[in-house]
């Protein structure tokens, strides 16, 4: 085989590697976004069912409510239908339920109030046979209808002072039903956790993934299922990315081969002949007039020459290597949004129950407000001046529910722009956020911050990273049974730095695992817990739009992290 053959060889194989190379990366890219798009489907599905507990449990409470009422147990008995006029009527309206009927204790429907016709049957719909009048339960299950699906809530009557057993029997049934119809499916679809619908939409490509919800009727059996529809977007955007720069690739290398060609015909083919020429006949003329006339080196002069007259195309090559570089860069930087976007969504989950935890409270003592003021209306006890005083009472819980939803938003909100905000306020909004997932766990905050230092910069980066920090604190406590737990927050200066330390007592973490913890996706959590991108993003935060430091240790019997920051001044 001649040089020239082996030298263009050589050259194709490595531009062929190089093309390999670059999808065996892109193939390995694409199987961690789709592990990543999976996990982060699997943590959709468990918000997306939080979601169907919060949207039910006033349908739970109300049924309880109303079988506690010593007038409804009256009822079932006297049968009294100008007192359900006047005590039951437009219960579904108020309530937002698409059906209210109370059964007396032979189970016979006494009292109806429906809002569609099909409904307006509930024994066509509910086997009174079934229920059981020595049961304390509050029976939830489904039925499938040919108008979709209904949810029913049952609960056993009783007076307030007596608990159904096999010797106190039930007086009747309280039974709440709700139409999932095509206005109620929309409504869980807008809050834009999935595609919510009791039909799976064909799946014409494969960025679209569908999880199965099954929905059980009386007897445990399946009745139907509630489909969410949820778009893999990362891999989507991760293919189209990697489509691109795949086909630019391609282009560059079979440019690049054809101009390699045309080189090593010219620049070592013809030279060579000339040399071999030289070389047969053992003549040193032949090679002495190319060496001072056209030998190599002259060769390599024309060639710089031309260099320099190919300026302009270099300058095209050397500005599209540019712009690739920057694609990039743009195609790094939106990983990271969308690692940062997963984090947050990743805790919504818990942020629903903290609102639910600081809202049940508020809402107990609202219904306490409206039983007085129905008890005192009843025994004409209701002054103007004792419904105003309790129409306050009311209105300071709300403001305080009101209060809770603003915090939780706000906290969702992105930063615009740098402000000056207090540390110490900081960290005490941080601490307001994980309040709801703190209570009953005997967990002990302690803030050692002065009130006085400021910080300028992006607030909601800022409270962001405490969040993470405190939620992993809390649950490491609570994973180790920790009966005392303690999380401590201290903030000072030191110089020209803010120094923010975090710490626990939650047994810290395994020493060969330490220095692997900001790594993108390694979690010492179970993995349908945590994605590992939480410590990650955090540290991106700090080290890049904050220009800090994070590190952490195991010191005092669990995790200790340290902040570094430099002290900007707006």
């Amino acid at each position: 085989m001649s040089v020239k053959s082996s030298f263009f060889i050589l050259t194709m194989l490595t531009f062929l590697i190089a093309i390999a190379v670059e999808s065996f990366i892109l193939m390995d890219e694409r199987q961690n976004v789709n592990v990543m798009a999976e996990q982060n489907a699997k943590e959709i599905v468990q918000g997306f069912k939080q979601l169907l507990v919060l949207k039910s449990d006033p349908f739970k409470k109300q049924a309880m409510d109303y079988a506690a009422w010593n007038d409804l147990a009256n009822f079932t008995e006297t049968k009294d239908q100008q007192w359900a006029d006047d005590n039951l009527k437009g219960s579904s309206i108020q309530f937002g339920i698409s059906g209210f009927y109370i059964l007396d204790s032979a189970k016979k429907v006494i009292f109806t109030e429906a809002d569609k016709p099909f409904l307006e049957t509930v024994t066509t719909l509910l086997p009174p046979n079934l229920l059981d009048t020595s049961s304390d339960e509050v029976l939830h299950f489904f039925t499938k209808t040919t108008q979709n699906v209904v949810e029913f809530y049952v609960a056993p009557i009783h007076r307030i002072d007596e608990k159904v057993s096999s010797d106190v029997l039930a007086k009747g049934f309280v039974v709440i039903a709700k139409h999932w119809d095509e206005a109620f499916l929309e409504e869980l679809s807008g809050y834009g956790i999935a595609e919510a619908g009791l039909s799976a939409i064909k799946n014409d490509h494969d960025y679209m993934t569908v999880h199965e919800i099954p929905l059980q009727g009386i007897q445990s059996e399946k009745v139907g299922t509630l489909y969410l529809h949820i778009h893999n977007r990362m891999s989507e955007v991760l293919d189209h990315y990697g489509a691109k720069d795949m086909k630019l690739t391609i282009a560059h290398t079979v440019i690049l081969m054809i101009v390699f060609a045309l080189l090593i015909a010219k620049f070592i083919s013809i030279p060579l002949h000339d040399i071999t020429i030289a070389l047969n006949a053992k003549s040193k003329e032949p090679l002495r007039r190319y060496l001072l006339k056209e030998n190599e080196y002259g060769a390599i002069a024309t060639a710089l020459c031309e260099s320099f007259d190919n300026k302009d195309e270099l300058e095209y090559f050397n500005k599209n290597l540019e712009k690739k570089i920057q694609e990039e860069v743009e195609n790094s930087r939106l990983k990271d949004r969308m690692l940062f976007q997963q984090a947050k969504l990743a805790a919504l989950g818990e942020m629903l129950n903290n609102i639910a935890h600081q809202w049940r409270q508020p809402l107990n003592n609202i219904s306490v407000v409206i039983n007085k003021i129905f008890l005192d209306s009843k025994a004409q006890k209701l002054t103007p001046e004792s419904l105003e005083e309790e129409i306050k009472k009311l209105r300071v819980v709300i403001q305080s529910m009101s209060k809770t939803i603003d915090d939780f938003k706000e906290f969702f909100l992105a930063d615009t722009e740098k402000v000056t905000f207090s540390l110490h306020q900081c960290i005490e909004e941080s601490i307001r956020i994980t309040d709801g997932g703190m209570a009953n766990r005997n967990i002990v905050f302690h803030i050692d911050c002065p009130p006085e230092i400021m910080v300028y910069g992006f607030k909601k980066e800022l409270s962001h990273i405490l969040l993470v920090l405190i939620n992993n604190a809390k649950e490491a406590i609570i994973e180790q049974h920790i009966q005392a737990g303690e999380i401590t927050i201290k903030g000072y200066e030191q110089e020209h730095y803010l120094i923010l330390e975090v710490s626990d007592n939650g047994g810290g973490v395994d020493e060969a695992q330490l220095p692997h913890i900001f790594d993108p996706f390694f979690t010492t959590k179970d993995p349908k817990r945590g994605s590992g991108v939480g410590l990650y993003m955090s540290k991106q935060i700090v080290e890049q739009s904050m220009q800090g430091s994070i590190n952490a240790s195991n010191e005092n019997g669990g995790l200790f992290v340290t902040i570094v920051l430099p002290r900007n001044e707006a």
